[in-house]
């Protein structure tokens, strides 16, 4: 299946949100049940329904109500999100002190704990249930106490020393596919400054942390550039989008470095530059307490 922004599959986030919007016929009362905002709501339920290409709700000023579409694809998500619910109950019961849950984003998830999954499980051992929770980044703080073991995010989050790790801080960089970067070799050739003819691919919801084309423009010395961005609700479709050779995005070094080793990408101003974003992996107060999440904390250590 498809992972670019025309695929058919979807967040758990997403889908949570879609079964509480259908269930409550309001999108304030879904936002507030979930702790985000009315925006972000609206958001998912619309790109829900683009991606579908089938109109779900029929909205009104007093409510939001799902038709015939909506009742069917409700039906479905509800009883996805009950096996899901009786799933994670289940293995929680059969793991119980060898389950070990580390938080995330969706990005960093695929493409950066992916990598490192099986080598993490080794050290930890095959006992071990060893989960990766993950989620918009933006819902990491909403996470309860009893949650997860360990958390990844920019910040450290008040930590102690000895209850954190820094992963890495932002190299970022341009990057696009070689053969974009050979189409359009005349303009990449030229100053920053006349680059503002070609696709700039931008992560439209960028959350603390998340670097920006303007953090690179101002950590280079170049003037921010006017352009017209194409952007996306999710950074590893943008680097799908670079892969793909559909425009320029910022890359993240730590994030992106498997595919520019292989090729898949490269970065045409020839570096990647500092910016001052430090990203960490921390314990929960339910980690601070167990010794297998210092064993994964360990592991992380440079």
């Amino acid at each position: 299946m498809s992972r670019y922004p025309n695929s058919r599959t979807f967040s758990l986030t997403a889908l949570r949100v879609f079964e509480r919007a259908a269930r409550y016929g309001n999108f304030s009362r879904t936002a507030d049940d979930l702790s985000i905002s009315q925006s972000s709501v609206s958001r998912y339920i619309a790109d829900i329904e683009r991606r579908l290409a089938v109109r779900l709700f029929e909205r009104n000023r007093q409510r939001v109500e799902v038709n015939e579409a909506g009742e069917a694809f409700y039906a479905h998500v509800r009883r996805a999100l009950e096996h899901i619910e009786d799933a994670v109950a289940m293995v929680t019961t059969l793991a119980g002190d060898n389950r070990l849950v580390i938080a995330c984003g969706h990005a960093f998830s695929q493409l950066f704990m992916k990598r490192r999954f099986d080598a993490l499980q080794q050290t930890l051992g095959q006992d071990v249930y060893l989960c990766v929770l993950t989620c918009d980044y933006d819902m990491l703080g909403q996470l309860g106490p009893e949650d997860a073991d360990l958390v990844f995010g920019y910040g450290d989050g008040g930590s102690a020393p000895e209850n954190r790790v820094k992963i890495y801080r932002e190299l970022v960089g341009p990057i696009c596919s070689p053969e974009f970067a050979a189409a359009h070799a005349d303009v990449l050739s030229r100053p920053v400054a006349e680059w503002g003819s070609l696709p700039f691919l931008s992560f439209a919801r960028p959350s603390r942390g998340w670097a920006t084309w303007d953090d690179w423009f101002d950590a280079v010395g170049h003037p921010r550039l006017k352009v017209r961005y194409r952007n996306y609700f999710d950074y590893a479709y943008l680097i799908d989008a670079a892969v793909a050779g559909h425009g320029l995005g910022v890359g993240n070094w730590h994030l992106v470095d498997h595919l520019t080793d292989t090729g898949a990408l490269v970065n045409p101003a020839g570096g990647f530059v500092e910016i001052n974003s430090d990203f960490y992996l921390r314990l929960t107060d339910r980690g601070v307490e167990r010794p297998l999440a210092r064993r994964c904390l360990d592991f992380f250590v440079p």
